[in-house]
Formats: structure tokens, C-alpha cells, sequence
């Protein structure tokens, strides 16, 4: 996502989106003809990971925070529940495919899929034109004025120079601190989350001792929780501000972490699990959101970039590990889950002093006054 941001930062998303798509659907053709599990990590891990990360970085925050700028939040939302939706839909597609045709055959027809797909969807995406400018109340339309147009240019990407660079926004605490947020939430969260089914299914009185069926739909509720709190906090942020919907979302998954650790019933479970989806989708939302408030939309594909490398590859990293760690050694889920509260008390006491009032939130380049936008820069 980092190095794919540049180059959708400078040049516009589709053509990152295109090397992406190839990455993605070569990723599954070549998985479909291993033997190793070796194999298995290069072809599906490596290669599938690269597009993923490329794909990702040109269809969504970038995209979003640009064609939307009234509403960034409801529009970033709704672009990473895309995200979280095609999480959900492959397991189950997947499995019916395997099932049907077997695994090879799978990965194959996927590899097809991906190829057509993502071909259609590159042909739309694009950056406004730097041509055009926004309206408020109706939205994008040509510049009347022909002159400051042509200066512009029809195929340039725009760029508003009151926003930061990346070396910029390096330069600044506010980059690294919202990547440590996104980190100790995600870290917690997912600390967390990978002992979820486990401790559904375990006999009391380590766990609740669902049937795996209902701990099944444990693990469901709360990612129809986590992709309904995409959108959900996006529209918020743009209502109530950035600043109140990062606190409390992270409230939130304190509130769903304390409940996880005195969940004795199956009734208990189902509202954590609804509690700790509907905080972690926010957190997945409004992380990119909080990014391009501090630093604009111009750069924000390689800012986010490395801010998510930071958050959520970290995060997801080390989280399942040490929580599975915590549950062999101490030989309960609690200790899981109030090291997760504890980590996003961290986070909110971050929050609190980091994150200014709403509307004050985009940070001022070095030594320059606030002027109008204009083209790229070569």
C-alpha cells in the first residue's frame, strides 16, 4: 500500500489499480498449480498480498476523500466495507467451490473472476478531473473560468498545495501517533478477536460452551457488526465530527473487551461480539478518515499507506500471536481481553490530546500561507 500510494498519489489510481488486479489474479492461477505449503505462502501470500495491497490503496481512501469532499467520512466508510463485505462472501463461496470442484479448480476460476472483474472496474476509476472543480450542493462541474482550466490541465492530477507532503506529514507527531492508535487498537482488537470462536466453544468455566454451530454464529454476528460500523462511523464522523466519533468508538471496544471478560452466557457473547464488530469497523474507518483530516487528500494514499502498515499490519501481526500467547500461559480468555481494554485506554488517551475540534484538524505546511488549489507537480 506504502509504494503503491506513490504512484497513485502522482500519477492517479488506475494504472496501480490495473498492476494490482494482474498481481491478484496471477497470485490465484499460480496457487492453483503448488504442491508446498511453502508454495502455498509465495503464490496466495506473497504475490496475492502485493496486489491486494496495491488494489486497495487505488480504489479507496484516495478515491474516496477526493470525489467526496463534503462527505469524506460516509465515503471512506462505505469503500472499506467493500473490504470487510468481500472478507465474509469469499469463506463461504470458497468453501462451496472447494467443495464442488475442488481447490485447484477454485483458485483458477478465481484467478478468472479477478481478471474480468477488476478489468471492468479499472475502466471507471480515475481521480476528478483537474479540470473540474466542486460545487457545494451540486457537486463536480468543468471550471467556468477557461483560463485557470487550461492551466490546470485535463489529465493532471489535482493537488491542493495547503496539504501536507508525505516528508511533511513524516515530520510531524501527528502521523506517527495515529499509526501508534491505529496499532494499539487493532493490536487489542484482534488480541482479542482470534480468541473469539475458542473461547464460545470451550466448557465453562474457561468459556461458554456453545455448540460450534452457535459459536459459528458468534463469530457471524460480530462481523455483520464489524461491516455495518464501516459506513456507519463514517456518516458519524461527518455528523458529530472526527475528533467525538474516535473517542467513543474506542469507548466502545473498552466497553465490548470488559464485557468479553464477564461473559458467562451465550446472550452475554452475542452483545460483546456486537459490541467488539461495531467498534472495530470503526476503528477501520475512521483511522483513514483522521489521516486525510490532518493531512488532506492529495497525498494520502502513501501517508495512509505506511499509517496502515503501521496499524494494521503490526496490529495484525503480533495481536493474534500474543493473544494466543496469553491464553496458553495463563490458561484463561480474561487476561486476553482486559490486555485488549487496557491497549485501547491507551489509544483513547492519545485520542484525547491528539485530535483537535472538529474542523481544526488539517495541519498547516511549514511556512506557507493557504493558497488556491492547482495542477501536479511534475
Amino acid at each position: 500500500m506504502f509504494i503503491g500510494g506513490y504512484f497513485v498519489d502522482k500519477y492517479g489510481p488506475k494504472i496501480v489499480f490495473l498492476v494490482g488486479a494482474a498481481f491478484l489474479a496471477t497470485s490465484q492461477i499460480l496457487s492453483a498449480q503448488i504442491d508446498t505449503v511453502t508454495g502455498l505462502v509465495l503464490t496466495f501470500g506473497v504475490v496475492g498480498g502485493i496486489g491486494l495491497g496495491l488494489t486497495y490503496t487505488a480504489a479507496t481512501v484516495a478515491v474516496s476523500s477526493r470525489w467526496f469532499p463534503d462527505k469524506k467520512g460516509t465515503a471512506i466508510g462505505f469503500a472499506v466495507l467493500g473490504f470487510g463485505l468481500g472478507a465474509a462472501v469469499a469463506g463461504p463461496v470458497w468453501t462451496a467451490s472447494i467443495a464442488a470442484i475442488g481447490w485447484r479448480e477454485t483458485y483458477m476460476w478465481t484467478g478468472a473472476v479477478f481478471a474480468v472483474v477488476l478489468l471492468i472496474i479499472s475502466t471507471i476509476l480515475r481521480f476528478p478531473p483537474a479540470d473540474w472543480h466542486f460545487v457545494p450542493g451540486k457537486g463536480w462541474e468543468p471550471m467556468n473560468d477557461e483560463a485557470a482550466a487550461a492551466a490546470r490541465g485535463k489529465d493532471e492530477v489535482a493537488v491542493n498545495p495547503n496539504d501536507l507532503t508525505f516528508a511533511e506529514a513524516a515530520r510531524t507527531p501527528q502521523m506517527w501517533l495515529t499509526g501508534a492508535m491505529f496499532f494499539l487498537s487493532i493490536f487489542g482488537g484482534l488480541m482479542a478477536v482470534s480468541q473469539l470462536a475458542a473461547f464460545a466453544r470451550d466448557a465453562q468455566p474457561a468459556g461458554i460452551g456453545m455448540v460450534a454451530a452457535a459459536a459459528a454464529l458468534v463469530v457471524m454476528t460480530m462481523a455483520i457488526f464489524n461491516g455495518a460500523g464501516r459506513p456507519s462511523w463514517g456518516a458519524i464522523s461527518d455528523i458529530i465530527g472526527i475528533r467525538n466519533a474516535y473517542m467513543i468508538v474506542i469507548c466502545l471496544m473498552i466497553a465490548a473487551m470488559l464485557t468479553l471478560s464477564i461473559a458467562a452466557t451465550p446472550t452475554m457473547m452475542f452483545v460483546a461480539a456486537g459490541l467488539t464488530g461495531f467498534a472495530f469497523g470503526g476503528t477501520l474507518a475512521l483511522n483513514p478518515i483522521l489521516t486525510t483530516a490532518f493531512f488532506g487528500a492529495t497525498y494520502v494514499a502513501r501517508i495512509y499507506g505506511l499509517i496502515f502498515l503501521i496499524g494494521f499490519g503490526g496490529g495484525g501481526f503480533f495481536g493474534p500471536m500474543v493473544g494466543g500467547m496469553v491464553r496458553t500461559n495463563t490458561g484463561s480468555y480474561d487476561m486476553a481481553f482486559l490486555s485488549a481494554a487496557a491497549t485501547a485506554t491507551v489509544a483513547l488517551v492519545l485520542a484525547f490530546f491528539l485530535v483537535p475540534k472538529s474542523g481544526q484538524e488539517h495541519l498547516k505546511r511549514p511556512g506557507m500561507a493557504p493558497v488556491p488549489p492547482t495542477r501536479a507537480a511534475a
